[in-house]
């Protein structure tokens, strides 16, 4: 949230979204199982960090980022076909047969990222990729989503609480769990996954599932529509208030990288490190990654490959152990909501029951030792009682600036 107030996005990131108050999981006749709060009686996060997390659609997201961005800076249609570099600049063609030439090219276009599928192709030619980098991505769950239109809060009452509790329903035997999100503007967002982590390989289970068009969505969402929904009625209902443009089926992948860099060319986000969105970590994680990629760049005082080299090894150290971290813990959460069985059910109960607040908080403070911020943007205020989170230092290009300037006027930076 911090890099958000920094870029003066704050108040209508607040207006856009509701604060994460708890998740919830049940049992397929809705009967309660646990929860995992982050209001009291849990561990409060908006008095310990200053926040709560905040939950809020995809396109709300999209076009408050949009807004702050000059229209000709984003240009559309553009379909990457191959990327060509050398100790001079990299080159980038598209499908249009538009060229463009730069001195770094930052790949974060996701998980099949064309950047870094031609990255690959060279450094296989050469045999400097790892063996595990050109293995296909972990493919666990289909999964089908959306965001349906305004609802009357007299049908749907939760649409009008403060707070989002996620909802998670696990089936009694079968491989489905449904989920659901109420958002701002009397809206709940939705998802219907479908383990398939036991049918096949990675490269079987892409072959039988990896349809993702509209059909095969309402395919998945009928095998699901009778299953009841927490707030009244069934999962069907909430489906069929969705209009079918904000419905979507997807693959849920992950799979940890190794070989972020080479050249003048850097990975950033999902084309790196892809995660299964059930740790909520994926759009952090690339923020994350955003926010130190470009600190380090602003103190870049060259272009030449050696500098560039250095800056990209330094992101990489920043970013890879939390990244890794973030991977792993997704698919330890996505096992949590979906395995069955009796020693699934007890790690299940354990969790939620036995787990002490002293303990949540331990983990906690722990993702939260580090809030840095935009190093050449005016500095915010850190909220809450949490006093052990530390802080990146200001640019050296900045500091140098305000040294330089009280030498000018006669004062020392000292004092």
């Amino acid at each position: 949230m911090v890099i958000f107030e920094q870029l003066g996005m704050y108040q209508e990131i607040l207006r856009i979204s509701k604060p994460f108050g708890a998740l919830n999981f049940r049992r397929e006749d809705l009967s309660m199982i646990g929860s995992l709060l982050a209001r009291l009686p849990g561990v409060d996060c908006a008095e310990h960090y200053g926040d709560y997390n905040r939950v809020c659609g995809r396109p709300e997201l999209v076009s408050m980022l949009l807004k702050r961005i000059p229209p000709e800076k984003i240009h559309c249609g553009k379909r990457v076909l191959s990327t060509k570099q050398d100790e001079n600049e990299v080159l980038l063609q598209c499908s249009d047969n538009t060229i463009y030439a730069g001195s770094i090219l930052v790949g974060a276009d996701g998980a099949y990222s064309s950047v870094r599928q031609n990255l690959y192709k060279e450094l296989s030619k050469v045999g400097a990729l790892p063996k595990a980098d050109a293995k296909p991505l972990g493919y666990g769950y289909d999964c089908v989503v959306g965001i349906t239109g305004q609802l009357d809060p007299r049908v749907y009452p939760i649409v009008t609480e403060e707070y989002c509790d996620f909802e998670a329903v696990l089936s009694k035997d079968g491989p489905h769990t449904l989920w659901f999100m109420p958002l701002v503007g009397n809206r709940i967002a939705w998802m219907a996954t479908h383990d398939v982590r036991g049918e096949g390989t990675d490269e079987e289970r892409n072959f039988r599932f990896s349809e993702w068009g509209p059909d095969a969505a309402a395919k998945m969402c009928e095998q699901v529509r009778h299953r009841p929904c927490p707030y009244g009625g069934t999962f069907g209902d909430i489906v069929d208030r969705t209009p079918p443009d904000r419905i979507s089926k997807v693959m849920l992948e992950d799979k940890m990288f190794s070989t972020w860099y080479s050249g003048r060319t850097v990975l950033l986000g999902d084309a790196c490190h892809k995660m299964v969105p059930f740790g909520g970590q994926g759009a952090n994680m690339a923020i994350l990654g955003a926010l130190h990629l470009s600190n380090l760049l602003f103190d870049l005082y060259s272009v030449s490959q050696e500098d560039i080299t250095r800056v990209f090894e330094e992101y990489s150290l920043l970013r890879r152990k939390p990244a890794k971290a973030s991977v792993d813990g997704s698919n330890k959460t996505g096992s949590l909501l979906h395995k069955k069985g009796f020693v699934a059910d007890s790690v299940r109960h354990v969790f939620l029951h036995w787990v002490p607040n002293w303990a949540i908080k331990m983990m906690s403070d722990k993702l939260n030792a580090r809030r840095d911020q935009v190093n050449f943007l005016p500095y915010v205020k850190l909220r809450g009682s949490f006093t052990g989170s530390q802080v990146n230092p200001p640019s050296k290009r900045i500091v140098s600036r305000a040294n330089n300037n009280y030498t000018r006027t006669g004062f020392s930076p000292d004092g």
